[in-house]
């Protein structure tokens, strides 16, 4: 327990200036949603009158996709570690490479309840306020901006981890950057062929008033995307990314010859 106790440790010394900067810009946007709160816009509706549904999970669900993006994302140590040569000493440490990636793995799941905590409270303070219950929303939108940015890290991890020095550090590191824009990519597709697939959906139901949606098409949209199918789904997926990312840690921290 001590050693891992240290090894956490030194992560988060390491990193602190970064998940500071990331905790500020979180609590600041977090603020900003929070103003028409503060305005009174927000008061619970009388008997008879809806909340306003479309600015109730356009606040919650910016303030999770940001707090998902920020705790699944790369906290940059794995390339300082080889920029300054502590991987190379770390080979004659008695921690192992399975020990050291768990303790990166025990590291990325504390932030990832950090920000995925605040960002319930953010949701809960409009639930309330509101009277509108906005939490499967929030949780799916925020593991599934988890997944996104976690699939990244791997991919970007797995490239990185082939360098020695310096130099390789900065070649690895313009192949992993791309490599990360083919994955945004390839996400981008999907996503804008699932769109396709559900535009006759959508025009079979045209919005009135010459909204862009209409309100039928964005109740299913908000149903489908809080359901616990979703959930589920997006839990497996993270429980997957969470054993690659273990797995592609574990290889970085072995020792490898030349």
């Amino acid at each position: 327990m001590k050693l891992y106790t240290s090894l956490i440790y030194r992560e988060l010394k390491l990193t602190r200036k970064r998940f500071l900067l990331m905790l500020i810009l979180f609590l600041l946007l977090a603020a900003l949603m929070l103003t028409p709160i503060m305005l009174g816009g927000f008061s619970a509706p009388a008997e008879g009158e809806d909340a306003p549904v479309e600015m109730i999970l356009l606040f919650v669900g910016t303030v999770a996709l940001t707090g998902g993006f920020l705790a699944g994302t790369n906290n940059g140590l794995q390339k300082a570690d080889i920029s300054t040569g502590w991987k190379r000493y770390s080979f004659v440490l008695p921690t192992t490479a399975k020990q050291q990636a768990l303790s990166d793995l025990l590291v990325k799941l504390m932030l990832i309840l950090l920000f995925g905590l605040l960002s319930t409270a953010f949701a809960m303070i409009y639930s309330v306020t509101a009277n509108y219950n906005a939490f499967g929303l929030m949780l799916n939108i925020y593991l599934g901006a988890v997944c996104a940015v976690m699939l990244i890290d791997v991919a970007y991890s797995y490239i990185i981890m082939f360098a020695k020095t310096k130099k390789d550090l900065g070649i690895l590191g313009v192949v992993a950057f791309l490599g990360a824009g083919l994955i945004i990519k390839i996400v981008d597709l999907f996503s804008s062929g699932t769109n396709l697939l559900n535009d006759n959906n959508l025009a079979e139901q045209p919005a009135e008033g010459g909204a862009l949606i209409s309100d039928a098409a964005f109740n299913r949209f908000v149903t489908a995307l809080s359901s616990g199918k979703t959930t589920l789904c997006i839990v497996i997926a993270f429980a997957v990314l969470c054993a690659l990312f273990f797995l592609v840690m574990w290889r970085s921290h072995e020792r490898r010859e030349p």
